[in-house]
């Protein structure tokens, strides 16, 4: 199950239980406003409307879990399932490829990680889904047609991991060294300027 959908099942599955809980409340407090005894003292109608609504917001609560519960259950299983990963491969080629579809997934969360190094806004470079992985350890970010960035981790000569990060564009095939996501602001606006101006300055056929 894809995190996307999980999150949303998981916000849904929030959203009814307060729905549930609200609907609990108003109700148990309406009945006890309602049909709060005449003879009673009428100071504590408020006091006991209050009490019979969290006694509606329990009731409610409860019935609304039995009703959810096999929701929740298939919700957990399938969360469950997705952790035990895939199955014992079969041969060497399968092996070969889970490791694969393993590493590359790897290298794009390792990549999304480290992004705070030049993102700190955590906004956009930090989502391991917009990352591409690749065996090799490498990673690529799609910025815009004909522009991306590209990861490369490695390490000196002390063991301490040193991650790379650089600009490749169709225009200009050098890596430009990004140290912070202003530098990628700034030569995709010059990119686009320069695209502007190669369309204005195309002489007319017409």
């Amino acid at each position: 199950m894809r995190a996307s959908v999980r999150r949303s099942i998981q916000a849904l599955l929030d959203g009814a239980d307060m729905v549930i809980m609200l609907a609990g409340a108003v109700s148990g407090a309406a009945v006890g406003y309602t049909y709060y005894p005449a003879t009673l003292d009428a100071d504590l109608r408020l006091a006991a409307a209050g009490a019979i609504g969290l006694g509606g917001t329990f009731l409610f609560a409860t019935v609304g879990d039995a009703l959810l519960a096999p929701v929740r259950r298939r919700f957990a299983q399938a969360d469950i399932a997705e952790a035990r990963g895939a199955a014992v491969p079969s041969d060497l080629g399968e092996a070969l490829g889970q490791i694969g579809a393993a590493a590359e997934t790897d290298a794009a969360h390792r990549a999304a990680q480290a992004a705070y190094r030049i993102d700190l806004s955590k906004s956009l470079l930090s989502n391991p889904e917009r990352w591409r992985g690749y065996t090799t350890g490498e990673a690529t970010f799609y910025l815009a047609p004909g522009a991306v960035l590209h990861h490369r981790r490695e390490e000196d000569e002390y063991g301490v991991p040193q991650h790379h990060y650089v600009l490749l564009t169709a225009e200009d095939p050098t890596p430009v060294p990004i140290t912070n996501v202003q530098q990628i602001h700034e030569d995709l606006a010059l990119h686009a300027r320069k695209t502007t101006e190669a369309a204005e300055t195309v002489p007319s056929t017409v």
